[in-house]
């Protein structure tokens, strides 16, 4: 099989020759060794959004101060700005932090309010036909069901300043809720309008939706589950297949019973231990043998070092996660850690170790 064919069998249930590995495609290194990785069987997961926007009669302005960008937006309701750090490395896709949010008092609402009641949405399918026409069979294309893959509750921290904003937008929420649940429909409102759009995507495979860890279950129950609930089964119905993405925090067994109750097809970036709190083991019991668990790969586990990581991903494919419902991947870290030779070292000895016990333990017996 090729690399498409593979993940294709998982996502539908068939049976892949051997276990997929498919790392964010902006997580793996360009050149000489992605090209070693991928004539070993490696293929990428790109992820990508057939949506555009406009935001009607908005103005925005920009100022540079040294490696801060401000940017101001005009509305008829008034303006509001946040600030962003940028030029730092492998933080992100983009290398910036926002180090201030748009809401900065109750006053901030109405300007935002304005900006999510008049953004507009468009689709673009050339963008996924394009991408599918050049990877070709080496990748395959993930639309963005979500803006930011975050639910419209979850969407609204953006506006308190994303990395650095989570007590305000905690204290928010007591301190002006009246605003806050104004803020939460609007972003309803806005996502809904982009979700028509994706249920026409020429893309079958969708990311949807994004479980931190940040705030409680009873929380998720009350402020997210229905709006999941609602969507992937209006998107599952076109015969899309929904993934999850769950971060790697030691909390997440808390979440199990609210994400089997979701239905969701795909856990995407499960982190197993040392690093995640829950084995895929533990998982499979209450989400079900047919539950397609794409694996994070713990890359502390690459300091052990090569034998210890090819162990690991031995005791992954044929202890913790028997079946052929299974992808290994890179959805969090990857190349962002190796900013050095030593750790770009370490990085590639383990991703060479992970092939290795794919190909010596992660192939399936053939069905006649």
């Amino acid at each position: 099989m090729d690399f498409l064919s593979r993940i294709n069998a998982v996502l539908h249930k068939s049976s892949p020759d051997k276990v997929p590995f498919a790392p964010y495609d902006n997580l793996v290194p360009r050149g000489d060794f992605e090209r070693e990785m991928r004539n070993r069987g490696m293929g990428l997961c790109l992820r990508r959004s057939t949506i555009w926007s406009e935001t009607k009669d908005v103005s925005i302005e920009k100022k540079v101060e040294g490696d801060t960008v401000l940017t101001t937006y005009h509305t008829p309701e008034g303006d509001v700005s946040n600030r962003v750090r940028s030029h730092l490395s492998r933080v992100s896709d983009t290398s910036t932090v926002e180090v201030e949010g748009m809401i900065k008092s109750k006053e901030d609402y109405d300007p935002i309010l304005f900006m999510l009641d008049n953004t507009i949405f468009h689709a673009d399918n050339s963008i996924y036909y394009n991408t599918v026409r050049d990877v070709g069979t080496d990748g395959i294309f993930r639309d963005s069901g979500l803006d930011g893959e975050s639910s419209p509750y979850a969407a609204t921290r953006r506006f308190f300043g994303y990395e650095y904003g989570l007590e305000s937008w905690i204290d928010e929420q007591r301190t002006h809720p009246d605003h806050f649940v104004k803020l939460v429909q609007a972003q309803v409102n806005l996502e809904e309008r982009r979700l028509e759009l994706v249920m026409d995507s020429p893309a079958e495979f969708i990311g949807f939706g994004w479980i931190e860890g940040l705030w409680r279950p009873d929380q998720f129950r009350k402020y997210e589950l229905l709006f999941y609930q609602k969507w992937i089964s209006n998107l599952q119905s076109r015969g899309k297949i929904c993934a999850l993405h769950l971060d790697a925090t030691k909390n997440m067994a808390g979440y199990n019973e609210v994400i089997a109750e979701i239905g969701v097809a795909v856990i995407e970036a499960f982190t197993p231990p040392p690093v995640g709190g829950v084995s895929i083991r533990e998982a499979r019991q209450i989400w079900g043998k047919d539950t397609i668990i794409w694996i994070n790969f713990p890359e502390t586990i690459f300091w052990s070092g090569a034998e210890a990581t090819k162990q690991y991903t031995r005791d992954l494919i044929q202890g913790d996660a028997p079946g052929d419902r299974l992808v290994i991947s890179f959805t969090e870290m990857g190349l962002w850690g190796a900013a050095d030779d030593e750790t770009g070292r370490v990085f590639k000895n383990g991703t060479l170790a992970i092939l290795d016990a794919i190909d010596e333990f992660g192939v399936y017996p053939a069905k006649g």
